[in-house]
């Protein structure tokens, strides 16, 4: 009982107690709480606001917030391993270093044959060929006086097309990518003409005969569709290049996502308000 009155002992126990205390509750505990309550998320939108012209939906800013806990997690792990050097390294460049890091290229998975065909099944839509045509057009700008001046004039062509059995472009304005066409998707139609009136009729209209006026992103058109190739299922053999990388790209993201989620189990997101 003596010894336990000893002030030895007392100046032992306290310091073990703020030993474990610092342990628990100290900086390096601190390291693994994020904070992603209402102040953040309020800072988040208005950062969002300020890029994009107006608030986030719910939606929206959920994925901020994610986008934020990753970004905030892979950081502070990066400045843990000493990634940043000691020099100043924006934020996401650190990010960045963590996620190459995490990438191991010497252990990635081999594309072996039978891999890749059961990839290949299972996303085969997204190889298969698309329909295509071939076509010329011609074309009236709405920055020559507007739409509706632009519309007209196609009009008048139209007729003196169809009256006199024409088939030049010379009555039109220049674009830029061409009049004629050898092959052309729909994909590829919406990437140059916009999701429009044009890219629907080169797969609807009449071939061999001049059709419009039929808008697009940059006015008005006359097209006359000369051939059309409907749309096949791709074969493994004339695609495998391409599915080969997209199922290595597919095995990285999943072991990168692994790894991430390795290292987020260390950390506490902190969702709530601030505590009493």
């Amino acid at each position: 009982m003596r010894f336990l009155r000893e002030p030895l002992l007392h100046f032992l126990v306290l310091g073990a107690g703020i030993y474990l205390a610092a342990g628990h509750f100290g900086p390096d505990a601190s390291r693994y709480r994020i904070d992603a309550g209402p102040e953040q998320r309020a800072r988040l939108a208005d950062t969002y606001r300020q890029q994009y012209g107006a608030p986030p939906t719910p939606e929206q800013l959920q994925q901020v917030v994610d986008e934020y806990v990753r970004n905030e997690i892979l950081y502070r792990e990066g400045l843990a391993m000493g990634l940043a050097e000691n020099d100043e390294i924006v934020r996401r460049r650190v990010v960045q270093k963590i996620e190459f890091v995490n990438e191991d290229l010497d252990t990635r998975p081999a594309a072996d044959s039978d891999s890749v065909r059961a990839f290949f099944e299972k996303h085969r839509e997204q190889y298969d060929v698309e329909s295509t045509a071939a076509f010329e057009h011609i074309f009236f700008s709405s920055d020559r006086g507007g739409s509706e001046a632009a519309r007209v004039r196609a009009l008048r062509v139209l007729r003196s097309l169809n009256f006199e059995r024409q088939t030049s472009v010379s009555e039109g304005d220049v674009f830029n990518s061409g009049n004629r066409f050898n092959s052309l998707s729909r994909t590829g139609a919406n990437g140059l003409f916009g999701d429009s009136e044009l890219s629907a009729a080169l797969f609807t209209g009449r071939p061999n005969e001049w059709i419009g006026p039929v808008s697009s992103a940059y006015g008005w058109h006359l097209v006359r569709i000369l051939s059309r190739k409907p749309a096949r299922r791709a074969e493994l053999a004339e695609v495998r290049e391409r599915v080969e990388a997209d199922y290595l790209a597919d095995q990285r993201e999943r072991a990168n996502g692994l790894a991430f989620r390795r290292i987020a189990s260390k950390y506490l997101v902190l969702t709530g308000g601030p505590r009493a």
